[in-house]
């Protein structure tokens, strides 16, 4: 595959309506103790033109606290079949706008819109029964399964492609330039 940054959001925009190896990303945040932390994110949306990734996720959990906190984030890709890499590096932020929240729960499965009827935010201690072993604000067990959802979209300033297929291997950066995006040949 020719490295350009089309292909490179062909790749990504390829992830929204089919299974694909960039269908699961790695999320980077910033913690609450400054630490990095990492979790898998489903690529639920991708708009080459505003260079925009989106996922979604509980309004409860602690990544909208670590993006609210400190808005840049990462995420990695990887196709193992191709030995290709993706990194991106971007600001992340909440959609608030209700009309945009509510098209993507439409167009979510059920299996995905049950995980927002859980009563206790994500990563809560339970015991055997499903009881919270912590004490959890009143308001979290009170409200309804969409006012738990949020879209998140992370607006991508630079990327990076990294074949390892390649001998020797071959690596590019795309860095946001204006309207377009600006091109360099890195060291792997």
């Amino acid at each position: 595959m020719t490295v350009t940054v089309d292909n490179a959001w062909h790749l990504l925009s390829d992830a929204v309506h089919n299974r694909s190896a960039f269908n699961f990303l790695q999320l980077a945040t910033i913690g609450r103790d400054g630490s990095p932390q990492l979790r898998t994110i489903v690529v639920r949306g991708c708009d080459p033109s505003k260079a925009a990734i989106t996922f979604v996720t509980d309004i409860r959990s602690a990544k909208i606290k670590e993006i609210g906190r400190d808005a840049r984030v990462s995420l990695v890709g990887v196709d193992a079949e191709r030995a290709l890499q993706l990194r991106l590096y971007g600001q992340a932020a909440v959609n608030a706008d209700a009309q945009t929240r509510k098209q993507v729960w439409a167009r979510l499965r059920t299996g995905t819109l049950v995980l927002f009827d859980a009563p206790y935010p994500p990563g809560t201690p339970v015991d055997s029964s499903g009881a919270a072993l912590v004490k959890v604000p009143d308001e979290y067990n009170q409200s309804e399964p969409f006012e738990r959802f949020a879209v998140v979209t992370v607006i991508v300033e630079r990327f990076e492609w990294l074949d390892l297929a390649a001998v020797p291997h071959a690596r590019w950066l795309f860095t946001r330039h204006g309207a377009g995006w600006r091109t360099t040949a890195l060291t792997p």
